[in-house]
C-alpha cells in the first residue's frame, strides 16, 4: 500500500514539474518576443529621434536675426522661419571685381564718346547699363533658395519623396530639386548651379534673373561693339570737317 502512494506521489511530482517547466518555457519565449519586439521599437525611435534632433547647418538656426553665418554664406534679415531675405555667397569678392570693371568701362565709354552719340545710342546705352546692374546686384543679394527648417517636414507624407542632409541636419524634399552645394556648404531649393560669378548658388529665386544678367552682358557686348563704331564714324566726320576748314 506504501509503495503504491509512493509511486502516485512520484508520478504526481513528475507531472507538476513537467507542467512548470512547459509553463515557464512559455513564458519566457512570450517575453523574449515581447523584449525583442520592445527593443526593435525603440532602435526604430532612437533612429528617427537621431535624424529629428540631430543639429545641422541649417537646423540651428533662429527667427528673427539681422545677421547670421550659414555654412559659407552670410544671411541678413531672417523671417520668422529663419529664412533670410538677403544672402551674400562665398564668392563675394567675384561680384566686386567684375562689378567694378563693367561698371567703369560704362561710364568711361558714355562718358568719352557722349558727344558723338545721337539720342538712340544715348537710350541704349543707359538700359543696358542698368539691366546689366540691376539683375546682377538683384542676383547676389536676394536668397537663391535656402529651405526653412521644419523638423515634422516628413511627418505624414511619403517618405521616398524626401531625404535627410546630414551636413544641414534637415528633410530636403524631392519634388522641390533640393540639392546641399557645397561650395556654399547648404541646401537649396530648386538648385541649378553654384555660379562663382555671381558669388553663390543659382536656384528657385534668382534663375529668372541670371537669365536676364546673361542677356543684359550680351546686350553690352553689342552695344559696345556698335556705338563704338558709330561713335569713331562721328570722330572720323568731325575731324575731316576740321581738316577742309583749316586747308
Amino acid at each position: 500500500m506504501e509503495s503504491d502512494i509512493n509511486i502516485n506521489i512520484n508520478e504526481h511530482k513528475n507531472i507538476h514539474e513537467k507542467s512548470e517547466s512547459n509553463e515557464d518555457i512559455n513564458l519566457f519565449e512570450n517575453d523574449s518576443k515581447n523584449n525583442n519586439e520592445i527593443e526593435i521599437s525603440n532602435t526604430e525611435e532612437r533612429k528617427h529621434s537621431s535624424f529629428k534632433n540631430k543639429k545641422g547647418i541649417l537646423s540651428t538656426r533662429r527667427s528673427n536675426y539681422f545677421y547670421l553665418k550659414l555654412g559659407n554664406t552670410y544671411a541678413f534679415l531672417g523671417n520668422k522661419d529663419g529664412v533670410p531675405l538677403i544672402v551674400i555667397g562665398p564668392h563675394w569678392h567675384m561680384y566686386a571685381w567684375f562689378c567694378s570693371i563693367m561698371t567703369l568701362a560704362y561710364l568711361y565709354f558714355l562718358i568719352h564718346f557722349w558727344n558723338y552719340m545721337n539720342i538712340f545710342f544715348k537710350l541704349a546705352g543707359l538700359i543696358s547699363f542698368l539691366t546689366y546692374f540691376i539683375s546682377y546686384t538683384y542676383i547676389f543679394l536676394i536668397n537663391p533658395g535656402i529651405p526653412k527648417y521644419d523638423e515634422n517636414a516628413i511627418l505624414g507624407k511619403p517618405r521616398e519623396k524626401y531625404s535627410f542632409c546630414n551636413i544641414c541636419g534637415i528633410w530636403t524634399s524631392l519634388d522641390k530639386n533640393t540639392n546641399h552645394c557645397y561650395d556654399c556648404n547648404i541646401c537649396v531649393e530648386g538648385f541649378d548651379h553654384h555660379c562663382p560669378w555671381t558669388g553663390k548658388c543659382i536656384a528657385k529665386n534668382n534663375a529668372n534673373a541670371f537669365y536676364v544678367f546673361l542677356v543684359s552682358i550680351l546686350g553690352a557686348f553689342c552695344f559696345f561693339v556698335t556705338a563704338l563704331t558709330h561713335a569713331q564714324h562721328n570722330v572720323y566726320l568731325e575731324r575731316k570737317k576740321l581738316i577742309k576748314k583749316f586747308l
